[in-house]
């Protein structure tokens, strides 16, 4: 219903911009610094909301100096390996890739470490959830032909596809399907994991290194919506808890309120902080030190009333892992007023 009134009427203004976030990413990108400059002035960001109607109140994340597909490239990660064996397509969608490349890092730093070969297919795009939530039908049909395509060519030569983010895993297993009536679509969506489920999935068939490092900290852990709607149970909660010394309270206070791109529009941002205000108070509670969830828009909404951080649970693995030592500047971190960590 939603697609056939976009047909008929059309985007508006805010949700025009908020479907091509990956167009939006990719400028901002080119210019890294005037862009975070801009983000996190109030002054742009009071005009920022009146051009694009996204709240000029919520935190947003730094653009990256550059992606992490460029990086890739520059690591080789872009070219697919012969090998037998272990080996994961890198899914890597919007926010690791312009937003949060420690992420897109740490996860193939895990999977370096028990000997899996990545490949990050350097034409791959977003997963077009955003166009999909908003109506933007056949823009996102075209993305998902495309993805599939490419997608599918390197499961048939035996990649596993893992995402880090739930909300890509569910379009490429969920919705894809439904926008497309393809083989490559049934093939990719056969194939596809959320990186915490492939992880937990490797522990449970004991190939999992149990090599941790301890690590004295209590963690709330928020379950995203859209891992609840893969149906995998909670993967990164079980996987956190193998750590030594790590507390992990779950907190159980329903939706985030972020719901994808919901939160960021100027209209809905006071329903949204409504909707997530048990989870923000919880997280004010002097008994957690940091918050964790497997989704880049949840972990909004988690640091905008608290300026504790939220750490996805694979850089706390890769920390205790030892791969990455650097993260451990993020357990003391704090989130601006208008910036996540």
């Amino acid at each position: 219903a939603k697609a056939q009134y976009v047909t008929s009427n059309g985007l508006d203004t805010a949700d025009w911009f908020l479907s091509r976030l990956d167009w939006l990413s990719r400028w901002a990108g080119f210019f890294g610094p005037l862009s975070n400059w801009a983000l996190h002035n109030r002054t742009m960001r009071w005009l920022m909301e009146k051009m694009t109607g996204i709240a000029q109140g919520r935190k947003l994340p730094r653009v990256a100096s550059s992606s992490f597909i460029r990086r890739a490239d520059r690591r080789r990660l872009t070219r697919p390996t012969r090998r037998t064996g272990g080996k994961v397509l890198y899914f890597v969608d919007l926010y690791a890739n312009w937003y949060d490349v420690q992420l897109a890092e740490a996860f193939v730093a895990i999977m370096q470490h028990h000997g899996i070969a990545v490949y990050v297919h350097p034409q791959q795009l977003g997963s077009a959830m955003a166009k999909i939530a908003l109506g933007d039908v056949e823009r996102a049909r075209f993305i998902a032909k495309k993805n599939s395509a490419l997608l599918a060519d390197a499961v048939r030569l035996g990649y596993e596809v893992v995402a880090t983010e739930p909300a890509a895993a569910l379009c490429l297993t969920k919705e894809y399907p439904n926008l497309l009536d393809d083989e490559d679509v049934r093939l990719v969506a056969e194939h596809t994991s959320e990186a915490c489920t492939y992880l937990w999935r490797m522990h449970e068939i004991g190939k999992l290194e149990l090599d941790f490092r301890p690590i004295n900290l209590t963690l709330g852990y928020h379950l995203p919506c859209h891992l609840k709607a893969l149906e995998v149970g909670t993967p990164g909660e079980r996987l956190l808890k193998l750590i030594p010394g790590l507390t992990v309270k779950r907190i159980e206070r329903g939706c985030s309120g972020m719901a994808g791109t919901y939160g960021l529009r100027r209209d809905n941002y006071r329903s949204s902080l409504r909707a997530g205000w048990g989870l923000i108070s919880a997280l004010r509670d002097t008994s957690i030190d940091l918050g964790t969830t497997e989704c880049s828009s949840c972990k909004m909404q988690m640091e905008q009333g608290t300026t504790k951080p939220t750490i996805h649970p694979l850089k706390m693995l890769a920390l205790a892992y030892g791969l990455m030592p650097e993260i451990e500047k993020l357990l003391t971190a704090r989130s601006e007023e208008l910036t996540i960590t």
